[in-house]
């Protein structure tokens, strides 16, 4: 993981914050963990492109909620992650939000309480995604309508 973009526009995350401690892909991990500078740059962009819509209270670990109660479209800014050797991810719906109830949505991504510790690729973003991996290679693979 070497980059975040939000409505099209790379986030200004310093590179150092996804290469020292790294990032991991873990389908057991249902909530992506961010480093805290990564997760603040994503929140916040994020937020700004959702203006439109009423914020709501957290949920648990997910601190950036919204009410879409009578609303019948949503749109939502495009997010995609950057990973070395130029591939990019693009999120659908369920790698964005998550809806612990009826109208109720939290942003799908979580903070580590520090820098040092890796970013971890959970479920929720993969699960409109096949993921790939070349163990001998040392490489890993994303392709879109994974688990639909």
């Amino acid at each position: 993981m070497i980059g975040i973009s939000v409505g099209g526009r790379k986030l200004e995350i310093p590179p150092a914050v996804f290469s020292t401690p790294g990032a991991i892909i873990d389908s057991g991990t249902v909530v992506s963990r961010l480093p805290p500078k990564a997760y603040a740059a994503l929140r916040s962009a994020f937020v700004a492109g959702m203006s439109q819509y009423p914020t709501a209270a957290g949920f648990l670990i997910l601190d950036t909620c919204f009410d879409f109660t009578g609303y019948e479209r949503v749109t939502l800014p495009r997010v995609s992650f950057t990973f070395s050797g130029g591939v990019v991810v693009d999120l659908g719906l369920p790698g964005i939000l998550y809806s612990p109830t009826t109208s109720y949505y939290c942003l799908a991504f979580a903070g580590n309480d520090d820098d040092g510790k890796a970013a971890i690729f959970g479920n929720l973003q993969q699960q409109t995604l096949e993921v790939v991996f070349d163990g001998a290679g040392g490489r890993v693979g994303f392709a879109p309508n994974g688990c639909q």
